[in-house]
């Protein structure tokens, strides 16, 4: 076995052999270069191989068992262990840069005081539950057994082909594939009642590709953006890691409660069909009024639709897009909720006004297009009806599995749990009625009983209301009947302790 460390870089660099080979080790185990638990030649071989004394070879090997950075096992060699808690202070540090005011924003948004969702909550007493038997009512899963994975593998494997006879046709299309454009406007116009040119459309990696591309495009430093309270934390992370400040507007029954400061107002970031993550649905007055608003203002409203396609009851509710005879909003929809989660398709249909900046931006970020494989096979299996079959399937599915989690909520858990009234989407969200105190051991509880839900304080920047969101389309009917008697249980167990202390 032999070692290859830039041992002659260190001879120049120390007076001696012995501390040129010792820093060699030492800084190719701070790096990584040597892994934890790789085996080590022994000092004769290493001795051997850089023609040094098979003396120094040991000395130094003693020398970094001393310090934490090897170990031994009788009769089988000398190992790397894992970076003594020093050597880790001092790799952090020296690998400390200098960033930008954008990137000391961005690196100082995540990892700092977050609320962790009940889904990443560690049980620390009670019984234990096997790991795969937790039921899981976590938000953005879908339904995957259902999906007609031979079709759409037909769809891959045929642009996989055709991409040998055509290399290179989308290379510098960062804009996206034109028919899955050309598709996709065809489904909004029927769908959702938006009539849109192709070339408005722009293909993303996702909404949140989306938004921040337009923040960037659209805020300066100090610049206001208004959002609803609570929101999408994504939103929230693009306003500040441009410098922006968030207005935080709370959320009645009639959707955002808007009531203009003297701010310059940039952007509002909005979910009018289904606010995320309550459910509730902007009403028509307050839709007129913010376009207006928006008009006057020469601001810009960005509407996230992002699970309009599953409504249960009545008519599908407009768009706000559809509304706009300003060109006044941004509409962003995604394919995350309607085909596999891997395939983070998004777009947004921008007005005209913006089509060749937001261009412009994309191409600084991806020059090619992302995913044109899967783009082109998306286009072929909406072309073919296919994606349309799919979507009517999924809906009558979700449509028992919302109708069963609403009742049996309503039945167990109705003293302390207020759903709010939805008839679309793929998740509940629902307020806690009691102390804070007891919603934090009800937390607690329900994962020791094997059963996790989303801690919806963690979409909150201003708002204080114990809450959960309730995702179920991921979920068989038995899960979620299950799920929801492992949540009843947890409260009964929570209750009787409150009994006993009084509450």
């Amino acid at each position: 076995m032999e070692l290859y460390i830039p041992l002659e870089v260190y001879i120049d660099s120390y007076k001696t052999k012995q501390s040129a080979l010792f820093h060699a080790l030492r800084d190719a185990i701070i790096s990584g270069k040597l892994q934890m638990d790789w085996r080590l030649p022994s000092s004769r071989q290493l001795a051997q191989q850089y023609r040094l004394s098979r003396g120094t070879v040991h000395t130094v090997y003693e020398m970094l068992l001393a310090q934490g950075f090897l170990y031994t096992k009788g009769g089988s060699g000398t190992f790397v262990s894992s970076l003594p808690p020093q050597a880790k202070q001092g790799m952090e540090q020296q690998q400390a840069a200098p960033l930008s005011r954008w990137g000391q924003r961005v690196h100082g948004l995540f990892g700092t005081g977050a609320k962790l969702s009940a889904s990443r909550t560690e049980a620390k007493t009670g019984r234990s539950v096997q790991q795969q038997d937790i039921i899981e009512f976590n938000i953005g899963q879908v339904e995957l057994q259902q999906f007609p994975i031979k079709e759409w593998n037909r769809c891959l494997y045929e642009q996989a082909r055709q991409q040998y006879q055509y290399e290179m046709r989308d290379a510098y299309s960062s804009e996206g594939h034109d028919e899955l454009k050309q598709c996709i406007a065809k489904h909004v116009r029927s769908q959702r009642g938006i009539i849109a040119d192709p070339d408005d459309i722009m293909i993303v990696n996702g909404s949140q590709q989306a938004i921040t591309l337009l923040v960037q495009l659209l805020m300066d430093e100090g610049d206001y953006a208004v959002l609803e309270d609570p929101h999408y934390v994504g939103a929230r992370h693009a306003v500040l890691s441009a410098g922006g400040k968030v207005h935080a507007c709370p959320v009645d029954e009639q959707g955002i409660c808007f009531h203009p400061k003297a701010h310059n107002y940039k952007l509002m970031l909005l979910t009018p069909s289904r606010q995320f993550p309550t459910g509730v649905v902007l009403s028509m007055k307050r839709r007129i009024e913010l376009l207006q608003w928006a008009e006057t203002s020469n601001a810009f409203i960005i509407e996230d639709d992002y699970d309009s396609e599953f409504r249960y009851v009545g008519r599908a509710i407009e768009p706000l897009k559809s509304l706009d005879t300003g060109d006044r909003v941004i509409y962003i929809g995604t394919f995350s909720r309607t085909m596999l989660q891997d395939i983070r398709i998004g777009y947004a249909i921008l007005p005209k006004s913006l089509r060749e900046a937001f261009r412009s931006a994309k191409r600084v970020y991806e020059r090619h297009p992302i995913s044109i494989i899967q783009q082109r096979a998306l286009a072929t299996f909406m072309a073919t009806g296919q994606y349309d079959r799919h979507l009517r399937r999924l809906k009558r599915l979700y449509r028992r599995r919302a109708e069963l989690v609403q009742q049996r909520v309503t039945e167990l858990l109705g003293q302390v749990l207020k759903l709010y009234p939805t008839q679309s989407g793929l998740h509940f969200y629902a307020e806690w009625t009691k102390d804070e105190t007891l919603f934090e051991q009800f937390l607690q509880t329900s994962v020791q009983a094997g059963v996790k839900v989303v801690d919806g304080r963690s979409y909150q920047l201003n708002v204080n209301q114990p809450a959960i969101c309730i995702g179920f389309a991921h979920l068989s009917e038995e899960q979620i009947e299950t799920g929801i008697a492992r949540l009843h249980e947890a409260w009964e167990h929570v209750k009787m302790n409150g009994k006993v202390k009084g509450i």
